[in-house]
């Protein structure tokens, strides 16, 4: 059976700021710097001048850990052999830093994947590229967009970056283990509650989680969704409302049970995303917190035909809407401002490999040859029969269930978005009690000056 992708993804967001894993989501394995030079080219010139571009990415080992960035990389170089993509991977922390400490220097890469809280520091200081005349002068190229994906990083209507993939955050489950015991995937917090009773009574881990990494808590937040998160975030965020309040209590309460039930790995605060990850293709753990980024990499698991991918549960305490999805756009790509400025030629090159990524051949390299949900239009057809797992990630991301503008972590000020990662593993790794960790919260505002 084929899958019409089609509607899906023509229709994907509509009303929504939209755009993982990679992040998204992705991040890297390691906190060594893996950098990668691919080059190849254009059958456009006629000289041996070679423009090179720097691409910074926040994964240590692009080729592996972001396929389709690499795939579509190695396939502009063969048609512009006066181009070299110096890929230059780091882990995600780390890459983070790097790029605060570029632009403290001026020596910012030519493009590069930025955090949109660090994103529109740099903007305030003059240091990215205003892309919006070589996006919207292109009509066709605009239009090839989902919906709001160029809201991403815009500032006073201008735009500075472009979508690195959707955020679709969730839990991934592995039928077979539900099917052994006689479960069904969990549709309500109790339903899960019970699943992680049987599971730790079978010697199976419920979910897979490390929090070493302390951003891999994808579905948990859309977790905090259901609990009101957006209904007290703009006072929280404007000091007349705090962290320590009722509705965000109750998500905590809620973290805790689940760490008190078990729910994670022993080792969880020893362990990270990619030890987690691998808990879950050993089949070592029934579930995974993860997003729509790792698809790939589930599709080439031997059990492929029972991986399943849902928004998780719902809560009958809960606040708000049950009812929701998660797939807004995810932190951007961006260029330059030092580049477009002193570097014409450079960076109109740039934008031509930008546009052929996010373009139609970009776009099918992403979908059809590494089973990634693009932001841009896709209008081919996906075999449930040779790959499964991606089509079931592409009906939950077509469905009609509303997601949030933005995802709660890209909400907040970029020098905080550690610290809100840090109050949720707290809880996890039974250091903060769920007061403790929104008191932490609220005292880590005001020492940082944010209210």
């Amino acid at each position: 059976m084929k899958l019409n992708v089609k509607r899906i993804l023509a229709g994907l967001l509509a009303g929504a700021l939209a755009l993982s894993v990679t992040g998204c989501a992705s991040s890297g394995e390691s906190s060594s710097d893996a950098s990668n030079t691919v080059s190849a080219g254009s059958s456009t010139s006629g000289t041996d001048e070679k423009t090179t571009i720097v691409f910074a990415e926040h994964v240590a080992d692009v080729q592996n850990q972001a396929p389709q960035v690499w795939g579509v990389i190695q396939s502009y170089m063969k048609d512009h052999p006066n181009v070299v993509i110096d890929v230059q991977g780091t882990a995600a922390d780390e890459h983070e830093t790097k790029m605060k400490l570029a632009a403290q220097s001026d020596s910012l890469p030519d493009l590069f994947y930025v955090k949109v809280g660090n994103g529109l520091e740099m903007v305030k200081a003059g240091q990215l590229a205003d892309l919006t005349d070589d996006i919207l002068g292109d009509e066709e190229f605009a239009a090839g967009f989902l919906d709001n994906m160029l809201d991403v990083l815009k500032v006073d209507g201008k735009i500075y970056g472009l979508p690195c993939e959707l955020q679709c955050n969730g839990v991934w489950y592995n039928k077979r283990l539900f099917d052994q015991f006689g479960l069904e995937i969990p549709e309500t917090y109790e339903d899960l509650m019970h699943c992680c009773q049987v599971f730790n009574e079978n010697g199976i881990i419920p979910m897979a989680r490390g929090t070493t990494d302390a951003w891999s808590c994808w579905a948990l937040l859309n977790d905090f969704c259901r609990f009101g998160y957006y209904d007290h975030i703009d006072n929280i965020l404007a000091g007349t409302e705090n962290w320590n309040n009722p509705d965000y209590l109750k998500f905590y309460q809620k973290l805790e049970e689940m760490t008190e039930a078990n729910m994670w790995p022993e080792n969880v605060s020893s362990i990270g995303y990619w030890e987690a990850t691998e808990l879950f293709l050993g089949e070592k753990a029934a579930m995974f917190d993860s997003g729509v980024w790792d698809t790939k990499k589930f599709e080439q698991s031997d059990f492929a035909e029972d991986i399943y991918f849902g928004w998780g549960p719902t809560y009958t305490d809960g606040v708000g809407n049950q009812e929701i999805s998660m797939k807004p756009a995810s932190h951007p790509y961006v260029v330059s401002g030092k580049l477009q400025k002193e570097d014409p030629e450079k960076y109109a090159a740039v934008i031509d490999f930008l546009k052929y990524y996010y373009g139609t051949e970009g776009t099918r390299i992403i979908v059809e040859e590494n089973q990634s949900v693009p932001v841009t239009k896709y209008t081919g057809t996906v075999d449930s029969a040779e790959y499964p797992v991606f089509s079931r990630v592409m009906e939950k991301v077509g469905d009609d269930l509303p997601s949030p503008a933005t995802a709660p972590n890209m909400y907040l000020p970029g020098e905080f978005e550690a610290t809100f990662f840090e109050s949720i593993s707290g809880v996890l790794n039974g250091i903060y009690s769920p007061e403790e960790a929104l008191t932490f919260l609220d005292d880590q505002m005001k020492a940082m000056g944010l209210v």
